[in-house]
């Protein structure tokens, strides 16, 4: 009968709901062999790729022994309690991309977790190719909580990402031999937009922020840093090539024995903008660098980059630095340099609140092919 027919469909409808309840209420706990689980992470993230939760267990060590793509996710909570060790060295993994990859959607991963690199051997062999930690390639995301150590090179590269927060994170890459920790970025971004970084301690051997071309809407925020190279806009426009970057906040951050503060760096001979940029209350001790803007950067390593005609690079404008305090270091830098193009020079600039100690050597304030340095005091000191 009919009646018995729609009783029929509205069962099997409501069997499919709880059906469906049940695969987005999945959690995979991922077990571990002590020696290679890189097939059990992976087939993890696989079967709870929509809507379920991934487990790494509190008190368990896992190890990764390849480097993986965890795409597709939509919806995804990662619980992350454990400890994973990266690959040690490998000639293998040099020129590789990301040790973990994570692509989708409203992916949330959180915990008091720990990432172990195993950088050292990398700084020892004086390699600065090695994979990144973590690249992040989502939208509506959250990653939180947990810490990375002795990464091999850059920990968190964030690209073609969207509306992506990372907090509350804890990173120590420090090498432990005379051998530098090279190129261990703590937070790199790039081609993306909404992107928030805050609440985090950074102990590294490079950039604590390096902000690259593509990126619009970017806050980062109540982080501090130590021993790295600062807050760093760039390199941009290297071998001519073309870069943007409009709408950066960096406020309330500290940098303790940092190579560099604020900076800005462009390549000669760039083209394109960086505009729209914040940097506000600065907390800086013991830095060689605190203010630092140019647009004639050059990387000894790549000697034949720096030969363009260094008369025009990106433009830089709409830059406001407010509240920089702190003390410089004894390396014989100015406190604030501006160092422009002649044909593009830097413009737009509100520089106040500048309350850096000077020591015994440092010599005075550069500006440079400023448009209107001539109405900021600080140029003049």
């Amino acid at each position: 009968t009919r009646i018995t027919q729609m009783k029929s469909l509205i069962s099997i409808a409501a069997a499919l709901s709880l059906f469906a309840a049940a695969a987005q209420a999945t959690t995979c706990t991922i077990p571990t062999t002590g020696k290679d689980d890189t097939s059990a992470i992976q087939s993890a993230f696989k079967s709870c790729a929509t809507g379920g939760t991934v487990v790494f267990t509190k008190g368990s060590t896992y190890y990764l022994n390849a480097m993986i793509s965890l795409t597709g996710l939509q919806g995804t909570t990662v619980q992350f309690d454990g400890t994973l060790n990266l690959p040690v060295y490998a000639s293998s993994y040099e020129n590789g991309a990301a040790y973990i990859s994570v692509t989708g959607d409203s992916v949330k991963w959180t915990g008091t977790g720990t990432i172990v690199g195993n950088g050292q051997a990398w700084y020892d062999k004086k390699l600065t190719d090695a994979p990144r930690v973590l690249a992040i390639h989502t939208t509506n995301s959250v990653f939180s909580g947990f810490k990375i150590t002795q990464a091999p090179r850059a920990h968190f590269s964030v690209n073609a990402a969207k509306n992506t927060v990372l907090e509350n994170l804890t990173i120590n890459t420090v090498s432990t031999s005379s051998n530098p920790a090279k190129n261990t970025d703590a937070f790199d971004v790039s081609s993306s937009s909404g992107i928030i970084i805050r609440g985090s301690n950074v102990n590294n051997g490079d950039d604590c922020l390096a902000v690259n071309s593509g990126v619009t809407n970017l806050t980062f925020t109540n982080n501090n840093c130590v021993g790295s190279h600062g807050f760093s806009i760039g390199s941009l426009g290297k071998d001519l090539s073309t870069g943007t970057v409009d709408g950066v906040n960096i406020t309330t951050n500290s940098c303790t024995n940092c190579q560099n503060g604020v900076r800005i760096k462009t390549w000669p001979g760039g083209q394109g903008y960086v505009k729209n940029i914040i940097f506000n209350n600065i907390n800086l001790q013991n830095v060689d660098n605190p203010i630092l803007i140019t647009t004639h950067y050059c990387d000894s390593e790549h000697q034949s980059s720096c030969n363009a005609d260094d008369s025009s690079s990106l433009s830089i404008s709409a830059v406001n630095i407010n509240n920089v305090y702190g003390t410089v270091s004894t390396a014989g830098h100015p406190v604030l340099s501006v160092n422009c193009s002649t044909k593009t020079p830097c413009s737009n600039f509100a520089i106040t609140n500048i309350n850096v100690a000077k020591a015994s050597k440092t010599p005075k304030n550069v500006c440079i092919d400023l448009t209107g340095s001539s109405s900021i005091p600080y140029c003049s000191q």
